[in-house]
């Protein structure tokens, strides 16, 4: 993994978006500008004012003491820059930062020469810096500027220094083989940078106990890594979280952070080019399973991300017989889990495949949960998030599901299970507010019985042609549910599925005899014929499928919740269409 993301820093790099190394992109709140004869302080800019600067990076953590000061170079906050203090009792403390601040310019100045970095240290030794301590804040972030086109921590000089600056502070006196490159080289005592992640600051490795150290060597020893593979492994980690295009918050759980996930993922190759047959693939296509989705505004119902559609022309090109699927191989998708434990990186999951491969688990995946509406509407691929959030998944259940996703394994059987428990309750069937779990809840059963087989496409919607004795008893209680409500003019408030659910999905034989009785004498005479002969229909197939089960296992629980839904989603269909006529 850690290969990987020095190839994708490499490659982003080169196009420009990601920036140097031990730089991240930074809010400034003010500018002072030495264009002119005497400074001009611009600002106060908030996060939107301005455009983000890239500036200089590096960890900094304990207390402020003469060895413990850590300027960002040209960059940083007031104390650092011109000395304000936060309050009375830390006048000192800005004094000591302010110093290191000066200290590190001029040495910056010495090695490069530059005329730019001249004019800093001129301002920060005159009186004139005092100026502007009343209007600007200790905590603002503030910089310099000798021309309107770029910031003086933007010059190729200056990132040049940076790296060199940080290389010689952070290096070791030994040689050692890196553990990523795998070149010999100096590696670093301690890493220069965190990984930022759910508001913590992660560390690449970390040894805090005897017993995660090898034959006497501690920390960086233990596994050494060398400067450029230390900075770019965590500079890509954080830009792939920092972009909103290569990642997607799985879990969420702000009482236990540990528990909270994250996936971060690109394309390796996304622009494929061979024999001048060329396309681009789109992370965000790929990722789209487990993408939020946004609400509509005026229809104020989920709005599915356009990149679904885009999913399926995708899904479908290797059927085509286009000459792009021919290149499919050459693209790799990769794909990390990550969480935060403290000051620890936490590695959930790693994945790597071809977009070929890949697209033939996503159609395999797509086509066993899509599933109709429960108002008999085509159906739709739902996002990964609401299924977490209908079943509420633990964190490592979420995990068995990407890999289903995106490596083709078999459904966890756990879904089966809890999609069940939840799908009987009687609020979830007959509650408006809970619509959109109950669809939720059969698109994860049909998931469970029919991925990787062809029934995940014919049992997409009702199918009369489905033999099978559990899911005909399921359309049967939708049918008596049907007479019931229509014999009562929709005005009974507790059905037959209110009190009979439970118990006709798992013992139909003890179950169905009452309730056929109480619809035949009660409810039948006062209903149309279409739903009579629709109910002999049903009776006469379950017949010659051998009669009601005695009892069912899960499997079969799940196809006698497949037969209600498919039902009920009939009826309201045709309820919908009468309406409009």
């Amino acid at each position: 993994m850690l290969y990987s993301l020095i190839e994708l820093a490499t490659r982003l790099q080169g196009e420009k978006s990601l920036p140097p190394i031990c730089y991240k992109p930074k809010s400034i709140n003010w500018i002072i500008d030495l264009s002119g004869d005497k400074p001009y302080l611009k600002g106060r800019f908030t996060k939107d004012e301005h455009r983000l600067v890239e500036a200089p990076f590096r960890l900094r953590q304990g207390k402020i003491t003469k060895d413990n000061v850590k300027p960002y170079l040209l960059v940083d906050d007031a104390r650092y820059v011109l000395g304000i203090p936060e309050n009375s009792q830390k006048v000192d403390e800005a004094k000591l930062m302010h110093t290191g601040y000066v200290e590190l310019i001029k040495e910056a100045y010495e090695k490069t020469k530059m005329e730019e970095l001249k004019k800093v240290l001129d301002f920060l030794h005159s009186p004139e810096k005092n100026s502007f301590h009343d209007q600007i804040g200790a905590k603002d972030i503030v910089t310099f500027q000798v021309d309107e086109e770029s910031f003086i921590c933007e010059k190729l000089e200056i990132q040049t220094f940076w790296a060199k600056y940080l290389a010689t502070e952070l290096l070791s006196d030994d040689e050692c083989d890196c553990s990523v490159c795998g070149n010999r080289s100096t590696y670093v005592r301690y890493l220069p940078n965190p990984v930022q992640l759910f508001g913590q600051s992660c560390q690449l490795t970390s040894f805090n106990s005897s017993s995660f150290e090898s034959m006497g060597k501690t920390q960086t020893n233990n596994v050494p890594i060398c400067f450029r593979c230390a900075t770019l492994v965590v500079d890509t980690l954080n830009y792939l979280i920092r972009e909103g295009q290569h990642h997607t918050l799985l879990y969420v759980n702000d009482r236990n952070i540990l528990r909270s996930q994250i996936a971060v993922y690109w394309i390796e190759d996304r622009f494929v080019e061979k024999e001048g047959v060329g396309f681009q693939i789109d992370e965000k296509i790929i990722a789209s399973p487990i993408e939020q989705w946004l609400f509509d505004e005026e229809t104020n119902k989920p709005a599915p991300p356009p990149e679904l559609r885009q999913l399926e022309e995708l899904i479908a090109l290797p059927k085509t017989g286009r000459e792009q699927a021919l290149y499919l191989d050459s693209a790799f998708f990769h794909m990390a889990v990550l969480s935060a434990n403290k000051a620890r990186l936490v590695v959930r999951e790693w994945i790597r495949t071809s977009i070929s491969q890949l697209l033939l688990y996503l159609e395999r995946y797509t086509t066993a949960l899509r599933i109709v509406q429960p108002n008999g509407e085509k159906g739709y691929l739902l996002p990964l998030a609401t299924l977490i959030r209908a079943i509420d998944m633990s964190p490592s259940l979420v995990r068995q599901c990407l890999r289903m996703i995106y490596q083709g394994a078999l459904p966890p059987n756990e879904l089966l299970s809890l999609a069940l428990q939840r799908f009987r309750s009687p609020k979830v069937l007959n509650d408006v507010k809970e619509t959109w779990r109950y669809q939720a809840l059969a698109c994860l059963l049909k998931l469970s019985l029919t991925y990787g087989k062809e029934e995940a496409n014919t049992m997409e919607s009702l199918n009369t042609n489905y033999s099978q004795p559990p899911y005909i008893c399921g359309r049967l209680l939708a049918v008596l549910e049907e007479i019931q409500q229509r014999a009562s003019g929709y005005r009974i408030g507790s059905t037959i599925v209110d009190r009979f659910y439970g118990a006709a999905s798992t013992a139909p034989a003890s179950a169905f005899g009452s309730l056929l009785r109480l619809s035949t004498t009660a409810h039948l005479p006062k209903v149309s014929v279409e739903l009579s002969r629709l109910l002999e229909e049903i009776m006469k197939q379950l017949d010659e499928a051998g009669g009601f089960p005695t009892i069912l296992n899960l499997r079969q629980q799940a196809e006698f919740a497949l037969g209600f839904y498919h039902q009920r989603a009939e009826f309201s269909n045709r309820r919908q269409k009468k309406s409009t006529e």
